[in-house]
């Protein structure tokens, strides 16, 4: 599927041929530029009289281990091919169509067919056109005078909520009316969604009758300036770590000035699954314990512990749980610290038991802060993919969107202030205390941020980063994780954990890298067609070849790697009726509706179970036999089956039967900065760097060798809390 897009797409975007192979040149180096991915791409071609000789690319925007594949490998067989007509680089369509552009651009200058564009003229009217982007279609209606584009207005899409207003809405089809350009700067962090304006207002364009090089001249920008800004706390990073540490630090009364890289806040936490754990005693009430869930107790609280500390958190789950029983109640059993076991023992006993604890502890207390600004879940609890144990809260908002809503609006009538689309690069260190930071944004200008009080690293992790992930990826655990898809935002690129190894910080766990297997085949999006309204409860998994292959309520990276294993690294979430009993009415993690997933073929559905193995290519037998043991476990109240699954409380019965292609996507890096319970950041000899902060996916210690499935927020946002709050009062 991933191979079909990206030839419609070049297919669709490269608008200009090369000179055929036989075209005489004028002897001599050319240059040109096409707008790439994340900025204009440069292009220099050196041709002799008959063929091209050399081609060189230089694309600094262009993502890394993405668009940067594209100006590695294209110029060589652009050269071999003697012609820009090549086949893109799979997954890198778009810097691929630049390059091709740019250098059919060049080769125009070499044989004398180029044209100098004249100024822009429409035939006047509204025109509809629709590109691809992010998570689907953009549909957008521009309006042309005769000498210009007077609107810009998207119809329909489905991009993600946070993400795309600018792209969309506001800056971006503001910047193309006030230039009368495509070629402007496309939002940081928002460069699909861009891009898809960009290319549907193209599109019109051309329907209009325009020879759209007459719209690619880039506007002229000032030269680059140096600023500086002065705030209590300085906060790197504007998801859900930053904004939790930004409202802390203003409750405490401190001014806040947020760095943001993107041109958004949110960060991951927008996209992730929505999901928090925390133990919760009213809604846990609501949940029988199984026996197959009492055995999952009763084997950690049994096991031969691997230290005093490990010994004493056994002995207070025991007395609990024994307690628990005694009291005759037969709900689900919980507490902090049967949660801080859980998380310790599900992340191999490597993390730190102490940050396990605190994080765990204060869970159900962050759980209610945020309720009180303003975010909601569910009312009932769930066992979130991954997450082990039915202590899941699950937004009502799609995805992350209403944890950041509710964030942000505890930041209104703040003294806080968010700098968008700048990059901090450097933290500034004054005998030994860290005062301050140093930034760019996208325009080169400089900029100096110096704190009164402290500065907090708030990040996030390394997915995003291919050098990084092949220099840390040691465990033995995984394949290469730069040839696997990811989940993460596209500015998750470990820049606080390489600022503050710079000053002397103690890096720990960096070789515990998670893989999420659940999301979508070819684009690793965790959140579009992600349908499971039961969670764990709700789904079964089944391979290409229609058979079980792992428990659904296991560890993350298990499922992963039993799903690796399958026929090329796929497998279906099976999901009925019995779970999903309103199709017109339910929709995916990002909002997108059912309906639409089917549509676009992300979710196949039978109205029967016989029918959707047929579209598969799944037999029958073989399926309905794997659902009937499973269901012949709800009934019996088993312990466990064949694949190790524990949970088994609600049965697949009905149609209409839907399956979702998935597959695992790098996800999530434990591993990170070091740090204390109160947030501090420690050196190599375990001394606290004065002025220092860090919480959320910069730092280490936490979830160890495998983080439970929504314990992420839980991280980000208590230990957000924790760092604002000591920022504000700390002395450094």
């Amino acid at each position: 599927m991933k191979k079909t897009l990206s030839m419609v797409l070049a297919a669709a975007m490269l608008s200009v041929t090369a000179a055929a192979s036989a075209a005489v040149y004028t002897p001599g180096t050319y240059e040109a530029e096409a707008k790439g991915f994340g900025g204009q791409v440069q292009v220099e071609v050196t041709v002799d009289e008959e063929k091209i000789v050399g081609v060189s690319v230089v694309g600094d925007d262009e993502t890394q281990g993405v668009g940067s594949l594209a100006i590695e490998q294209l110029p060589a067989a652009i050269v071999e091919a003697n012609s820009a007509e090549v086949e893109a680089v799979s997954g890198a369509t778009i810097t691929s169509t630049a390059i091709q552009e740019a250098v059919a651009s060049a080769l125009a200058q070499a044989d004398g067919t180029a044209v100098q564009a004249g100024p822009a003229a429409f035939v006047p009217g509204t025109y509809t056109a629709t590109a691809q982007g992010h998570n689907g279609a953009v549909t957008v209606e521009t309006t042309f005078a005769e000498d210009r584009i007077e609107s810009i207005q998207v119809v329909s899409h489905f991009e993600s909520e946070g993400v795309c207003e600018k792209a969309l809405f506001t800056e971006l089809p503001e910047s193309i009316i006030a230039n009368q350009s495509l070629a402007v700067d496309t939002i940081a962090g928002a460069t699909v969604s861009s891009n898809a304006l960009i290319a549907a207002v193209k599109d019109a364009a051309q329907q209009a009758g325009c020879d759209t090089a007459s719209l690619m001249t880039a506007p002229e920008k000032t030269p680059p300036e140096t600023t500086e800004y002065t705030a209590d706390v300085i906060i790197v990073g504007a998801g859900g770590a930053g904004l939790s540490a930004a409202v802390s630090a203003t409750d405490e009364g401190a001014s806040v000035i947020l760095i943001e890289k993107e041109g958004y806040v949110g960060g991951n936490t927008l996209v992730s699954g929505g999901i928090f754990n925390a133990p919760d005693e009213e809604m846990q009430k609501e949940v029988e314990m199984t026996a197959g869930v009492q055995a999952l107790v009763e084997a950690a609280i049994s096991e031969e512990p691997v230290s005093e500390a490990h010994e004493e958190l056994m002995e207070k789950v025991r007395a609990q749980y024994e307690a628990h029983l005694a009291a005759g109640k037969t709900y689900l059993f919980d507490s902090v610290e049967w949660y801080t076991l859980q998380t310790w023992n599900a992340g191999d006993k490597v993390a730190d038991l102490d940050l396990v604890y605190t994080m765990c502890a204060n869970s159900y207390d962050t759980l209610t802060w945020l309720r009180n600004l303003g975010w909601t879940y569910y009312s009932d609890i769930r066992q979130g993919a991954g997450s082990l144990y039915q202590r899941t809260h699950s937004s009502v908002d799609h995805a992350g969107v209403g944890f950041i809503n509710a964030l942000t609006s505890g930041l209104e009538d703040r003294d806080a202030q968010i700098v968008y689309s700048t990059t901090a690069t450097e933290l500034i260190m004054e005998n030994g205390v860290c005062v301050g930071v140093l930034a760019e944004d996208r325009d080169g200008n400089q900029i100096t941020f110096h704190a009164n009080k402290n500065v907090i690293l708030a990040t996030g992790g390394f997915a995003r980063n291919a050098e990084m992930l092949s220099q840390y990826n040691t465990s033995g655990k995984w394949p290469d994780l730069t040839k696997i898809t990811g989940t993460n935002m596209p500015g998750i690129t470990g820049d606080g954990i390489r600022m503050a190894e710079a000053v002397g910080a103690a890096l720990r766990d960096m070789d515990q890298i998670q893989l999420l297997q659940t999301t979508q085949p070819g684009t690793g999006n965790c959140v579009y067609a992600y349908v499971a309204p039961k969670e764990a409860a709700g789904y079964l998994f089944f391979n290409s070849e229609g058979k079980r292959f792992i428990g659904e309520d296991g560890r993350r990276d298990d499922i992963s790697l039993a799903a690796l294993a399958q026929t090329d690294a796929l497998f279906y979430m099976l999901e009925s009726a019995d779970v999903i009993t309103d199709p017109e009415n339910t929709y995916d993690l990002l909002g997108v509706p059912m309906t639409e997933c089917i549509s676009a073929g992300a979710i196949i559905v039978g109205d029967t179970l016989e029918e959707l193995c047929e579209k598969i290519g799944w037999d029958y037998a073989t399926v309905k036999a794997e659902i009937d043991a499973y269901n012949a476990n709800v009934d019996e109240n088993a312990l466990t089956d064949e694949y190790g699954r524990a949970l088994f409380t609600t049965k697949l019965e009905n149609g209409p039967w839907y399956a979702i292609p998935r597959t695992p996507s790098v996800h999530h890096t434990m591993g990170g900065v070091v740090i204390n319970t109160k947030t501090q950041v420690l050196d190599t000899e375990g001394n606290v760097i004065a002025g220092l902060l860090a919480a959320g996916e910069v730092t280490g210690g936490i979830h160890g060798g495998n983080r439970i499935g929504g314990n992420a927020l839980v991280d980000c946002i208590t230990y957000g809390r924790i760092a604002g709050t000591q920022a504000a009062t700390l002395e450094r």
